[in-house]
């Protein structure tokens, strides 16, 4: 026996069966017409026969997951590859009122974790200009990080 591949009108493997491709009628399997049975050897379901081969879909790169929160050693360390670390020093220092400031020191130098969801860090973010998605790809940065 060999390996026969069934395929779609377009060219999509929709089966694959232990049989001889010359003996095989989709139609008689219950399959919509245009569909044909071809040698399968190489193929697998969801391969796209180009006429010469069979072709795999493109697996597309998963998304990124955002941490949820990342060690202030990393954070500290993301800022610093991408050349933002001044940056926050210089607006943790702008802050006029002293109260929120010192509650920004110590968000920025005191606490172990640094959370996707903090107040300080989305203020901090605006501060120096960044999008959401600019403070998400930090944090991403910031998870990889092995210190």
């Amino acid at each position: 026996m060999t390996t026969t591949a069934i395929i779609d009108a377009a060219g999509v493997v929709q089966d694959m069966i232990l049989a001889l491709h010359s003996e095989v009628d989709p139609q008689a399997l219950g399959r919509p017409e245009g569909w044909r049975a071809i040698d399968g050897e190489g193929g697998a379901i969801g391969d796209t026969w180009d006429g010469t081969a069979f072709v795999r879909p493109l697996v597309p790169e998963p998304e990124p997951v955002v941490p949820e929160s990342v060690t202030r050693a990393q954070g500290k360390a993301a800022l610093v590859q991408a050349g933002l670390w001044a940056g926050v020093l210089a607006y943790v220092a702008s802050i006029a009122d002293p109260t929120q400031q010192a509650l920004a020191e110590i968000a920025l130098h005191d606490t172990q974790e640094w959370r996707r969801d903090s107040p300080f860090l989305a203020a901090c973010a605006v501060g120096l200009g960044l999008t959401p998605e600019q403070l998400d790809a930090l944090f991403i940065a910031a998870g990889e990080i092995v210190l």
